[in-house]
């Protein structure tokens, strides 16, 4: 039986730029265990912010509250991984 390990969190502070922080995003979705938690730096950035909607809006990740003043947002990913279906793309804009 083959296991895979998963990271219990991911902290993101790469590129500004729009499709380098989807990409970064869409393969932690995958090394972060279900119910993990992103980090990501920077996120008043218009195009980190962008990206990070995306995962929001049609993933269902789900902020969770850190102290104010940083520039630091995390998300909680769902308990459970699933691929949406096309049909159900929501505009994140």
């Amino acid at each position: 039986m083959k296991t895979t390990s998963k990271a219990d969190a991911a902290f993101v502070d790469g590129s500004h730029i729009f499709h380098n922080v989807f990409v970064d995003l869409h393969f932690l979705r995958q090394l972060v265990r279900p119910g993990g938690l992103v980090i990501l730096d920077d996120c008043e950035w218009p195009s980190v912010a962008m990206a990070v909607r995306y995962f929001e809006v049609n993933m269902g990740w789900l902020p969770v509250q850190l102290r104010t003043g940083t520039r630091l947002k995390a998300y909680r990913l769902p308990g459970q991984i699933t691929e949406p279906s096309f049909e159900d793309f929501k505009p994140f804009g």
